[in-house]
């Protein structure tokens, strides 16, 4: 099975720990993949990198991890999301930086890859938009879902999953349970589109909507939160590597939530080296700490 993670592989830059170390959504599904699908299944990763150190850290990350990669070089830096923590280990998102990623188009090459594509989870958010409109209007071989970052504008708050429900077979949401009514606002556009949506909910677990009932799958309890980025992505690479063989929801529901367990307990979504701040960092950089 070929599976492939299109869009953003960067840095996550820990504003509290003043460390950098590699992350980003579709290198964070990749690593959790390569745990959770078979071993024998093909997991790779396209995305568009800078040339700066940045980049240097994402590549060694990726050979590392033993993904494939297929890197579109530009001339701008390698996507940056800026982190801090609460007391609980909860992720605060300070500020993200597209780079490169919001200026890449997919190549003749890069469609290819996706057309021969068993399983291929993108992701959307406003900065890169423009990007994702050419992923999602590439045709892929298989299994198509779609990682809501963004539901939406605000002045119209479920545009992207109103403009992409319909060419995507599965959408991830990241929400609380107190989004009560956007969760039945997803519900109803997942079936009226005739697709399977997955809310996750922290500790709340998660719900499976599309069908004529919802299914609802409690959360993993874990000793102690570390760090809660990249759990909705574990999620997802859990969930996918049952699901896509199965279609058992509620299996795949479980799997999910131990996936993300595992990632809560850990700096980052995946084993990896902190990289300490260079000595001459740019001031803004410590001004994003929180009080």
């Amino acid at each position: 099975m070929k599976v492939t993670a299109v869009g953003d592989c960067g840095i996550d830059r820990y504003v509290d720990l003043r460390a950098d170390r590699p992350g980003g959504i579709s290198l964070n599904f990749a690593a959790n993949a390569k745990a959770w699908f078979e071993p024998g299944d093909q997991i790779s990763v396209l995305t568009a990198l800078g040339q700066d150190r940045e980049a240097a850290i994402v590549e060694a990350a990726i050979v590392s991890l033993g993904v494939g990669a297929f890197v579109a070089k530009g001339s701008g830096i390698t996507p940056v999301q800026y982190i801090d923590h609460d007391a609980t280990g909860e992720r605060i998102f300070v500020r993200y930086e597209a780079g490169v990623l919001a200026q890449h188009r997919l190549t003749g090459p890069e469609r290819e890859i996706l057309r021969q594509s068993d399983v291929m989870i993108a992701t959307v958010f406003t900065q890169i938009v423009d990007f994702f409109e050419t992923v999602a209007a590439t045709p892929s071989g298989g299994l198509r879902a779609l990682d809501y970052c963004n539901l939406g504008t605000p002045e119209d708050p479920l545009r992207y999953v109103h403009r992409y429900a319909e060419r995507f077979d599965l959408g991830f949401f990241g929400l609380s349970a107190m989004q009560a009514d956007v969760i039945d606002a997803l519900e109803a556009i997942a079936r009226r589109a005739g697709r399977l949506f997955i809310v996750t909910l922290g500790p709340e677990g998660s719900l499976a909507l599309g069908g004529k009932e919802r299914i609802a799958a409690p959360a993993v309890a874990v000793r102690e939160v570390v760090d809660t980025t990249g759990a909705g992505d574990s999620f997802a690479a859990g969930f996918l590597s049952l699901y896509a063989r199965s279609r058992d929801v509620k299996a795949a529901l479980a799997r999910g939530a131990a996936a993300a367990a595992r990632t809560i307990g850990q700096i980052g979504a995946f084993p990896a080296p902190l990289v300490p701040w260079p000595a001459d960092v740019p001031a803004e950089w410590t001004a994003l700490k929180r009080p």
